[in-house]
């Protein structure tokens, strides 16, 4: 099972993965990307995603994971046969967003927390 890829929830970052998606995938639309993309991320429309968006948009430091299989099945839903999980989520892993989860501080802090400990450490 894949895990998901998580995001910081910008107006910024949903229009990086957006762009990705389209350069991707040149055939999905404008809308159904928005569409596809809210689902991914637990929306049942991209106008309910625009109104929380809209509350935490660079004022909190809000995560969300992007669920490939929904993202998939919306778009297949939309009239997209041709997409499957595994692409989508091999593209969302890929994706550069402008608002990254963690500074550099953050991350190597992060990175340090899943290190394992060497098997002769007390």
């Amino acid at each position: 099972m894949f895990s998901n890829p998580t995001f910081i929830f910008t107006f910024a970052n949903v229009a990086a993965v957006k762009k990705a998606l389209r350069s991707e995938f040149p055939e999905v639309g404008s809308s159904h990307a928005d569409e596809a993309l809210a689902a991914s991320f637990g929306f049942k429309t991209y106008a309910a995603m625009l109104q929380v968006l809209r509350q935490v948009d660079e004022s909190a430091r809000v995560a969300i994971g992007v669920d490939h299989y929904r993202l998939a099945l919306r778009l297949l839903e939309l009239g997209y046969a041709n997409v499957s999980p595994a692409s989508l989520w091999i593209l969302m892993l890929a994706v550069k967003v402008p608002s990254p989860q963690y500074d550099e501080v953050t991350a190597d802090t992060v990175r340090a927390m899943r290190r394992p400990n060497a098997a002769n450490s007390a």
